[in-house]
């Protein structure tokens, strides 16, 4: 008579449930730091917007040859033309940086007054020199500037 035990090779449920525990473990380890890591790309994105948008507002200062203000407040940047703050023309809500109430004016020649931005930025003090950002000039007081 011949021999009829098969031989099964497969792994067994105690098995299985290691080697997915294992994996939630890495799982668990890992996914945070990629969310961290997409937060920090958006809120750097969102610095540069507020850069790009900034030096928009000075050629937009220039080429109409009319003074324009930046209003911030918080989470909340708005933008006017001196002398008609009730016509607003842009308002710009913010998720990363939050800046403290103040006011920057636009002159004619698309400078920028006062030079010294400040806020938050992910939670750690921010300060921007608008003399670099804005008006390109290459003098920063300080290391603690943003470039």
């Amino acid at each position: 008579m011949k021999n009829l035990s098969s031989k099964v090779t497969g792994f067994t449920l105690i098995e299985l449930m290691i080697v997915m525990s294992i994996v939630a473990i890495l799982m668990g380890l890992v996914g945070p730091l990629a969310i961290n890591s997409l937060e920090k790309a958006q809120a750097k994105q969102e610095m540069l917007t507020v850069k790009s948008w900034l030096r928009k507002v000075s050629y937009r200062a220039f080429s109409t040859g009319q003074h324009h203000i930046v209003k911030f407040s918080g989470k909340n940047i708005t933008l006017f033309i001196k002398n008609q703050e009730d016509n607003l023309i842009e308002n710009k809500n913010l998720e990363s940086l939050f800046f403290q109430p103040q006011q920057l004016v636009y002159n004619i020649k698309g400078f920028v007054s006062p030079t010294l931005l400040e806020g938050t930025y992910r939670g750690k003090p921010l300060t921007v020199d608008l003399k670099k950002w804005v008006n390109h000039e290459d003098d920063i007081k300080g290391s603690a500037l943003i470039k």
